[in-house]
């Protein structure tokens, strides 16, 4: 007997948890009660990103995260120790944040808290273990980099920054290299074991006790200072402009092209994500159907922005075959301007409204994704009902905000395109172009 598919009915209106708050010592617990979630995630946020590190030290962040994996003990001992509580390190750095945390049952949280917190206030932090630390970063810096797209991105923060965001956030391969294990141990003192922090928390709740959590992590820990942000001054030169990073002989190339944009708080989350969702952020996007499905140039093509403290990013990416280089960067500017100029369908505006809303009950389905949704709110100084507020926005999205958020907040005229690929064949049809002055660098040169 042959069945028909039920109608849908309209999709509840989703609403994030609100978070509980205490204030214990110099940090504060920010914590998610979900019943019948018995893995907890718990993560302690620290103020203290690459953005600040000083740029003698540029990498320290990165390079101090990795250390501490190596636990109170050394010789990479924090992994198995936690295993025995069912626990799962985390460690992970990002501009404007130090996160540390683990993942563990909520029955042997305490024992595993107990362990983290040596972990993260009192490591071995033995100057073999950085040394080897340092060695592997640096080693898997150009591994990775021997990705194109890697690369590319790696690339962009000199061409739109001077200061700490023209060098890559695990310091680059120069200054990474002069971090001493002093230097490890003094940015440890000072910016982590003094510093209490936010300690996140999310899971089945009932039989934990907050506050013993938070006298743990925190001790005698000092409250996080204020972090004063200024936006970074661009480097010189005439914009838009083109940046070739040689590799001879490459028969593909990977492109970005990308300009500065607003901080996290300066942008207007909805019309900003959901007009780089209709140029690039879906498969049905502008981006990838004409350099995709019409041209066939590259598998896929992609847009998003890049939001910090105190600036950003908007950058579009792929790679195609060497021969279409030229015409990719062209054909990708001529969508935003098409963009920017005819604003989005209602179709386009229906699905960015759906992709943002409809899905959320699953997107922050674990402890694991409610923490990192907490993260987000303790680095940035968001309220607790950001996730609240933003699926408002989107859901009251109008075509007059995204075709203004088009305007507003894509600015080819701006534009650095980065292209790596082969720098002999590549030269003359981007010059061609006319989207501005064509630079070659190696990669060598690129962080001397």
């Amino acid at each position: 007997m042959q069945q028909t598919r039920p109608d849908l009915g309209a999709p509840a209106s989703y609403t994030f948890p609100k978070p509980q708050r205490i204030s214990v010592g110099g940090g504060t617990v920010v914590a998610i009660d979900v019943p019948g979630q018995q893995l907890a995630s718990l993560r302690l946020v620290h103020p203290f990103g690459g953005a600040v590190e000083p740029l003698e030290a540029m990498g320290v962040s990165a390079l101090t995260s990795e250390v501490l994996e190596d636990g109170p003990d050394g010789q990479s001992s924090l992994a198995p120790a936690l295993e025995r509580h069912g626990a799962e390190w985390i460690s992970r750095v990002s501009w404007d944040g130090f996160i540390t945390g683990l993942d563990a049952p909520t029955n042997r949280l305490g024992e595993a808290v107990h362990l983290f917190a040596d972990a993260v206030r009192r490591p071995a932090l033995k100057a073999d273990d950085i040394v080897r630390r340092r060695d592997q970063l640096l080693e898997r810096f150009w591994l990775d980099a021997s990705s194109a797209s890697t690369l590319a991105m790696r690339s962009l923060g000199g061409q739109l920054f001077t200061g700490r965001y023209a060098t890559p956030l695990a310091g680059g391969p120069v200054k990474l290299a002069d971090i001493t294990p002093e230097t490890v141990a003094r940015f440890h003192a000072d910016s982590i074991a003094s510093v209490a922090g936010t300690l996140v928390v999310v899971g089945d709740l009932a039989g934990v006790d907050l506050e013993e959590l938070g006298r743990t992590v925190f001790g005698d820990a000092a409250p996080a200072p204020e972090r004063a942000t200024t936006e970074p001054a661009p480097p010189p030169g005439e914009l838009p402009r083109v940046l070739i990073v040689d590799r001879p002989g490459s028969v593909q190339s990977a492109l970005v092209i990308a300009h500065r944009a607003p901080s996290r708080s300066q942008v207007d989350l909805p019309r900003a994500e959901g007009i780089s969702e209709v140029l690039g952020g879906m498969f049905t996007s502008r981006l990838n159907m004409e350099l995709r499905e019409r041209l066939g140039y590259t598998y896929g093509a992609g847009s998003r922005f890049d939001l910090r403290r105190d600036s950003g990013v908007f950058f579009m990416s792929t790679q195609v075959e060497a021969g279409t280089t030229a015409h990719s960067v062209t054909s990708s500017l001529e969508q935003v301007n098409k963009l920017r100029a005819g604003g989005v369908t209602e179709d386009e505006l229906s699905t960015v409204r759906e992709s943002n809303t409809v899905g959320l009950p699953v997107s922050y389905s674990t402890a694991r994704s409610m923490a990192g949704a907490l993260v987000d709110m303790v680095v940035h100084d968001l309220p607790d009902d950001h996730v609240d507020r933003t699926r408002a926005g989107y859901e009251k999205l109008t075509a007059e905000d995204m075709n203004s958020a088009a305007v507003e907040y894509l600015r080819p005229e701006e534009a650095v395109v980065v292209v790596v690929g082969d720098a002999r064949s590549l030269r003359g049809p981007l010059t061609e172009t006319g989207v501005g002055p064509v630079e070659v660098r190696s990669p060598e040169s690129l962080w001397s």
